[in-house]
């Protein structure tokens, strides 16, 4: 995916590996730990979201997460600023499906096999910023 740092484009990688562990990487730099314990994980235009095993959704802001990628910066950093991304719980087990930004919803997938709307106050936040600016 892009992501812009000022006047530049970049592009950042992300994977979540079998042990349960999401990678964030830029173009030319080692990759990161971004989060432990991830089952699921998306892209919205401001945020990387993702659930965890302790049944939380977290919205770890896209423009943070590309600054700490490549940036030499240790685990306990990382962590420091994961404090403070906006969460949400979730229903055990829940998996995400995709992020609609436009509708500001996020769609689950339940373990039962039904699927679960719903509108996270971040995603919200940022379209209500978005008319607000316009």
């Amino acid at each position: 995916m892009d992501i812009v740092h000022g006047d530049q484009r970049d592009k950042l990688f992300l994977g979540l590996s079998k042990s349960r562990k999401l990678y964030v990487s830029r173009v030319n730099s080692d990759s990161m730990i971004l989060a432990p314990n991830v089952t699921s994980f998306t892209t919205a235009p401001d945020f990387i979201i993702y659930t965890t095993t302790s049944h939380d959704a977290i919205f770890a802001p896209l423009s943070v997460a590309g600054e700490l990628a490549g940036s030499g910066v240790t685990a306990g950093t990382v962590e420091e600023a994961a404090k403070d991304w906006p969460q949400r719980k979730v229903e055990r087990g829940s998996r995400i499906v995709t992020a609609v930004p436009s509708a500001m919803s996020l769609v689950l997938q339940m373990p039962r096999g039904n699927l679960e709307t719903i509108n996270p106050r971040p995603l919200v936040m940022e379209v209500v910023k978005q008319d607000l600016d316009a």
